[in-house]
């Protein structure tokens, strides 16, 4: 532990300057840079004043907040959202979770009593081990709810449980859920039982049909659960609101109610927009069968707007002043995160799949830089069901944030740093706050997990820039992923300046470590680099480690022992790592420098946390560097295929329809932590300086988005009707002279685009760093390839045939235009696009372009080309 004074001084944020320190082991002055204070980002005690959820102070809204006022609105929108505080719990049940042993089985005991199955494809192999529990899962999600009674001689399952053999429920519910390696106990089946059929309204619905119907001696029947039920704002439901008897076709109910039949009826998958969604789900989170989320629900200030479900799960995951099953629910709370989030983005992309005619209008008039492919069959084209790049996280998004990284890289040169900042559950706020609340494990909470890491990225950006770690920051980015096992982390680029670059080994070593500081002149530190910065061990000295294939390790520790910090031929950095130095006990095996990940002190020291720091000095790393960190979510790799044999036979191509919604929802995984990070709309990248992408069309040929039902007058007489940055380029410059001498693509630097007005601002200071983006035309898109080659030199332009004028002199096409300013000839221009596209085309893609080049165009020398263009 590190010493008292130390510790009574972390929770201040004050960056301690360098000063003199005498040596423990010399009695010679040295001078030693003090090493920073640990950033603690203090107790969670404000308070919102609409809702009265807890918050950090760090977390509040600052255009909202006064020093002394904080202002939040992730939890209930400054007072818009408005939902009932949680009923207190049956007794019995506050009394189970306290209870280890019902606790670590919640998920078996709410399956048991579940009354709809749940079709997901766990992952459930990262939980062999001792490592704390991580609920993960790949594909969609679904609830299933059957018929109230089983079919021919299959067994009672869910919601049938409720329904048959009831004399003998204990022994049925124990017998259908057997697992050799989960031992639930019959005791707590029972009063589980009785606790939901005195209290559960859903139970009371299901129970009470069956009787009416025994009554009335009706062979087969069914039971409707509204989809619109009354507003409880102070009790649990009321009997006979949920939901009502029915007998033969229900001509009464909506298209999202749902009928349950007695006996016949295939599995329905219950909608995500029905209230009952989650409540039949998780009988032990709800109950009293309390409604869920609908799209009736409204926001209280502003009651013409819809409360989504974004709002309403991110309302409920807050703590507050009153006892929530939700949030105490351990590993239930982990797959109730991950539905809830599921849920959510199952909404936005319903709303994109319907608003695809829109959408593919944008993507062919080139908006996302689609035209990359070089795509020209409409056919083709219109049955693709496209995923914009406004989705977040989806592949389009990643591939946008990939393009404007290497914008900046193009501004700013090379990155220097490449760091990973990872989450540590150890972190004393963790502590500290799970203990206000009367819990224990941080695990058991990924919601505070991603709160804290949230608070400490913004921490640590702003540490990067004030402090100077590495230099004056000219430039940075991050994206945020998660780990295997669902811990954040924060993956950063960072650009310094020019006097702060690396220009031989020695450089280096003061700012990158790669050995074990020393325990006496640094204890902190060297608590911090045993605890998080040692990788294994592994090789000889543990086979068995997770990291061995092949018996080598597959980040190849340990490392090679080096005298000085060198480079090799390639340019790629060896770190110095003395023998004998210090070395650590790690499970009773000897761990020396060979093992050390790379860090900064400074770094280690203020966020107490795994941050590995890496020079980005190898040139052909920087390209695949920009492709790891935009990669996005874990993805399940997977093929599919149609068999030749069942594949019909016609003398016509009949396109296949790819449906690239369907495809991310089947090949991603989503993880508590994740779901927590997504469900409070915190953001997966930042960069700075911001880029600005800049649209590129033919004259009259810009993209335009409208209703079917719209009125052609009315959309001509709309001022913002076809406005496009660069159609406001070329108006601007004939109204603001000031801009004359900035090409289209340096345009951004002076002006700023107001996406509401559509139209230009001047810049009113001159620290503005923003850096605009073409999107990227495939050269198959002809005079548009030519158009944008002339967007990067013509300046000052007013109109269309100013940018293919020449020397006074206009050209009828934009390719002569070109080749009147020596832009093309001779393979100029297939020079320019390989020369372009090799700082972020994967070699595939050049081979593919090459090809298309040589297919399409007219290449003078071709060997000359592939000779100039590879690497």
């Amino acid at each position: 532990m590190p010493p008292k004074r130390r510790h009574m001084a972390s929770t201040s944020n004050t960056i301690v300057p360098r000063q003199i320190r005498r040596s423990r082991r010399s009695s010679l002055l040295v001078e030693i840079p003090a090493l920073p204070f640990y950033y603690d980002c203090g107790n969670c005690t404000c308070v919102c004043e609409y809702c009265g959820a807890y918050f950090w102070y760090q977390e509040r809204v600052l255009y909202l907040s006064r020093a002394n006022h904080p202002q939040y609105t992730k939890c209930c929108k400054s007072g818009n959202v408005v939902l009932p505080y949680p009923l207190h719990p049956p007794d019995v049940l506050m009394q189970f979770y306290e209870d280890d042993h019902f606790m670590r089985n919640i998920r078996a005991y709410n399956s048991m009593f579940s009354m709809t199955s749940c079709g997901a494809n766990e992952d459930d192999s990262i939980n062999k081990g001792r490592s704390p529990y991580v609920f993960k899962v790949s594909g969609q999600i679904y609830h299933w709810i059957g018929s109230f009674y089983p079919q021919d001689i299959h067994q009672p399952r869910f919601l049938q449980l409720y329904m048959c053999d009831t004399e003998n429920e204990v022994a049925n519910r124990l017998r259908s859920f057997h697992d050799g390696e989960v031992l639930l106990s019959a005791e707590v089946v029972e009063s589980l039982s009785h606790m939901l059929r005195t209290h559960n309204e859903y139970v009371h619905t299901f129970k009470t049909a069956k009787e009416i119907a025994q009554s009335m001696n009706l062979d087969s029947y069914g039971v409707r659960l509204f989809n619109v039920v009354p507003d409880r704002r102070y009790g649990p439901p009321a009997p006979g609101t949920l939901g009502c008897i029915v007998c033969g076709d229900d001509v009464t109910s909506t298209v999202y109610d749902i009928v349950i039949y007695s006996k016949f009826g295939s599995p329905r998958c219950v909608s995500k927009l029905h209230p009952t969604y989650m409540p039949l789900q998780y009988p032990l989170l709800f109950p009293y069968g309390e409604e869920g989320w609908s799209p009736s629900l409204h926001l209280h200030i502003k009651a013409n707007k819809r409360l989504t479900n974004n709002m309403y799960y991110s309302y409920q995951i807050h703590d507050r002043h009153t006892y929530s099953l939700i949030l105490r629910a351990h590993r239930l709370f982990h797959q109730y995160l991950v539905d809830a989030y599921t849920c959510i983005e199952q909404s936005r992309l319903d709303f994109i799949e319907h608003h695809q005619q829109q959408l593919r209008i944008e993507y062919i008039s080139g908006v996302y830089d689609a035209l990359s492919r070089g795509d020209s069959d409409s056919q083709v084209i219109g049955k693709r069901v496209f995923l914009p790049a406004t989705f977040v996280g989806g592949p389009r998004y990643m591939y946008k944030h990939y393009q404007d990284a290497l914008a900046i890289c193009k501004v700013h040169g090379k990155p220097q740093y490449f760091i990973t900042f990872t989450c540590n559950v150890k972190w004393p706020e963790y502590r500290r706050y799970m203990g206000a609340i009367g819990q224990r494990d941080i695990q058991n909470r990924p919601d505070i997990i991603a709160r804290i890491f949230k608070i400490k990225v913004h921490a640590f950006i702003n540490f990067l820039k004030e402090d100077k770690t590495f230099g004056e920051v000219s430039a940075y980015l991050y994206t945020i992923e998660f780990q295997k096992r669902g811990l954040p982390h924060c993956h950063t680029l960072l650009w310094v300046t020019s006097p702060y670059t690396i220009q031989e080994g020695a450089d280096i070593d003061k700012y990158i470590t790669a050995e074990l500081p020393d325990p006496i002149l640094e204890p902190t530190l060297y608590r911090t680099v045993t605890t998080c910065m040692l990788h294994g061990p592994c090789g000889s000295l543990n086979i068995s480690a997770p990291c061995m294939v092949d018996d080598r390790c597959k980040k190849q520790f340990p490392k090679p022992f080096n005298p000085l910090t060198t480079f090799d031929a390639n340019g790629y950095v060896h770190y110095k790592r003395r023998v004998g130095s210090y070395h650590v006990l790690q499970s009773g095996i000897r761990t020396d420098n060979g093992y050390v990940v790379p860090y900064n002190k400074r770094l280690c020291s203020r966020f107490d946390a795994h941050i590995n720091v890496e020079y980005c000095g190898w040139n052909m790393m920087i390209k695949y560097l920009f492709k790891y960190i935009s990669k996005g979510v874990d993805r399940v790799r997977f093929t599919l295929q149609t068999s030749e044999a069942n594949t019909p036979t016609t003398s016509s191509t009949i396109p296949v329809t790819v449906n690239e919604i369907k495809s991310f929802l089947d090949g991603r995984y989503i993880c508590p932590h994740e779901a927590a990070w997504r469900i409070l709309n915190f953001p997966i990248h930042e960069r700075d300086p911001p880029v600005q992408v800049l649209v590129v069309h033919l004259d009259g040929m810009q993209p335009t988005i409208f209703k079917e039902s719209s009125q052609l007058s009315s959309l001509i007489e709309n001022p913002g009707f076809g406005v496009t940055t660069l159609t406001e380029w070329l108006h601007n410059n004939q109204r603001d002279g000031r801009g004359i001498d900035l090409t289209y693509n340096d345009y951004p630097c002076k002006y700023s685009w107001d996406t509401k007005d559509k139209r230009w601002i001047h810049r009113t200071t001159t620290t503005n760093t923003t850096i605009g983006r073409l999107a990227y035309v495939h050269p198959t898109a002809g005079e548009l390839f030519y158009l944008r080659i002339l967007l990067f030199h013509q300046k000052g332009c007013k109109s269309f045939y100013d940018i293919r004028t020449v020397r006074e002199y206009t050209y009828s096409t934009f390719r002569d235009a070109c080749e009147a300013l020596g832009l093309t000839g001779d393979d100029k221009e297939w020079l320019t696009t390989f020369k372009e596209a090799s700082t972020w085309a994967t070699s595939s893609q050049l081979r593919s372009l090459f090809c298309h080049l040589l297919l399409y165009f007219e290449v003078g020398n071709p060997l000359l080309l592939w000779e100039t263009a590879k690497p």
